[in-house]
């Protein structure tokens, strides 16, 4: 009897997808699995990043080159930083051809294959494309170590995931609620790793228009009514953070929008869009979710040397979710009309600007409460490139230096731009 598995156009599992994984590869796959796919698959309940997608890798050239692409990049940084002159291994596997050209090697071979998957119609869209577009991406932002600066190339091909998630769905909501993940993780159409891809797509772009301050690009629909918030819905951290982030996202189009983009229509005034959006941050402020509650909290103390407050948090989800309420509570203060130049403009401009240290000091505390979460560091470092210039204690500023230092050394996440912009102001 043959077992191999029969050709199948709805699966990747066909005799000639199948491909054997040198060492190296396989190390580089382990390493996104154990070392980055956790911050990709925070607001992922099922974990696509970690669970499915190094099984597609075996059978998917473009995913297993986009998975090297990142996790080489990774290793060849810390590497860098601890011991540029020794071999560098993983898991106690030494990796002797594995160096700073590996990256860009595997990167090549990666937008070939997203090339042959572009210029075919009906795959052009396909989850894996989408999904190795999001790695991509992340590559793109953390190799600003080499090319000096982030020019979101992939931004452009992220912008086709929203699209094609809009034409495959009814809406951008639809990320609000997870779908099922199938039984088949080998299925050619998987809902449920799109629906992750577009989530990280989405928190990629808020964090592009925070650092850069440019507008807002993805297509998204206008939410109706913010002031909506049933905290008793059957919703889990997974869902309350998506919907956090899918607000997130709305604020941004709203402060930073792009005449020149085709966004769905807005029929509401821009004072009662302002409203719905606001409705959404007091409705969170006076009726939060409880179980967004910390399990232990502690204010900060300057005089003990604790500059952040201390958050311990149950889940990376939920530290997500506070940490982009806070980036946009920055950027709903500064953007509010209502401060305005003449008598009592100096002491609103003070108010502003103690609200923005308050709330960077809590998007740092959740970071450094949870020091080992990629993720929420680097929602950190954002933070801080929007507020980190009114920041003038020493003693706050070294605790921002350490805060920075670790997210280099730790997660090799690029810090020098913003150390840059942070002491020349």
């Amino acid at each position: 009897m043959d077992l191999n598995p029969v050709h199948n156009p709805t699966s990747l599992l066909s005799a000639s997808s199948s491909q054997s994984l040198s060492l190296e590869e396989a190390c580089l796959v382990r390493c996104f699995v154990e070392k980055l796919a956790r911050a990709f698959d925070t607001t992922d309940r099922d974990h696509n990043y970690i669970s499915v997608l190094p099984l597609r890798a075996i059978h998917s050239p473009l995913l297993l080159n986009a998975i090297c692409t990142a996790s080489a990049r990774f290793l060849t940084r810390v590497s860098s930083l601890q011991d540029p002159d020794r071999i560098i291994e993983y898991a106690g596997v030494q990796l002797p051809d594995l160096n700073m050209e590996s990256a860009i090697h595997y990167h090549n071979k990666c937008i070939s294959h997203l090339m042959g998957v572009s210029a075919d119609p009906i795959n052009s869209c396909s989850d894996d494309a989408l999904a190795a577009i999001t790695i991509l991406r992340y590559h793109e932002q953390v190799d600003t170590h080499f090319t000096g600066t982030d020019n979101e190339t992939f931004s452009i091909a992220v912008r086709a995931v929203f699209q094609a998630s809009q034409n495959d769905a009814d809406g951008l909501l639809h990320l609000i609620l997870q779908p099922p993940r199938g039984s088949d993780v080998y299925a050619t159409s998987l809902s449920s790793l799109r629906f992750s891809a577009c989530l990280i797509a989405l928190r990629q772009e808020i964090w592009s228009v925070l650092i850069h301050r440019r507008p807002f690009r993805l297509p998204i629909l206008p939410v109706e009514n913010y002031g909506i918030f049933d905290d008793t819905l059957a919703a889990d951290d997974y869902d309350w953070t998506n919907r956090v982030l899918i607000w997130c996202a709305h604020v941004l189009k709203f402060c930073y929008p792009d005449d020149d983009d085709e966004q769905p229509i807005d029929n509401r005034t821009r004072s009662q869009q302002w409203e719905a959006i606001k409705d959404f941050q007091r409705n969170w402020d006076e009726k939060r979710p409880p179980h967004f509650a910390p399990l232990y909290y502690r204010e900060r103390n300057p005089s003990e040397g604790r500059y952040f407050p201390e958050y311990w948090i149950t889940s990376p989800c939920q530290m997500l979710a506070l940490q982009h309420i806070e980036l946009a509570r920055i950027v709903l203060a500064v953007h509010d009309t209502k401060i305005q130049l003449g008598i009592g403009g100096r002491a609103a401009h003070k108010a502003l600007e103690e609200l923005m240290r308050e709330a960077t000091r809590r998007v740092c505390g959740l970071a450094m409460s949870q020091k080992w979460c990629q993720e929420g560091m680097v929602t950190a470092a954002v933070g801080l490139s929007m507020c980190g210039e009114y920041f003038q204690d020493p003693g706050e500023q070294a605790a921002i230096m350490e805060l920075v230092t670790l997210l280099e050394r730790d997660h090799a996440w690029p810090t020098s731009t913003l150390l840059n912009k942070l002491w020349d102001t």
